[in-house]
């Protein structure tokens, strides 16, 4: 049982942790930026195929440039040690480190 929580955990947090980021970074870009987005259905569902790997498509797509590239790199690398610590803390919590 256990293990599921921590399974339940990595799962929300991949689509949960990207799609936050997403939706607040189309909040804060410009109009131009926002026009070259996914639409709504294709945005959830590379959020839910792809979780974090799915950020640096989306700033590659609206930035058109290697930082915004880049900026979707090290965001996704956030976002994965996020997760690891995430579940790591809860394994920790729930008496199933190794």
């Amino acid at each position: 049982m256990s293990e599921a929580l921590l399974v339940a955990l990595s799962l929300v947090l991949n689509a949960g942790l990207p799609y936050w980021i997403v939706k607040r970074d189309l909040a804060r870009c410009t109009e131009l930026q926002r026009s070259r987005a996914w639409p709504e259905a294709s945005f959830l569902a590379a959020v839910l195929a792809f979780g974090p790997l799915s950020l640096p498509v989306h700033f590659a797509k609206t930035r058109r440039s290697v930082p915004g590239l880049g900026l979707g790199f090290g965001l996704c690398a956030l976002t994965l040690v996020a997760e690891s610590l995430a579940v790591s803390a809860l394994a920790s919590v729930l008496g199933l480190d190794s």
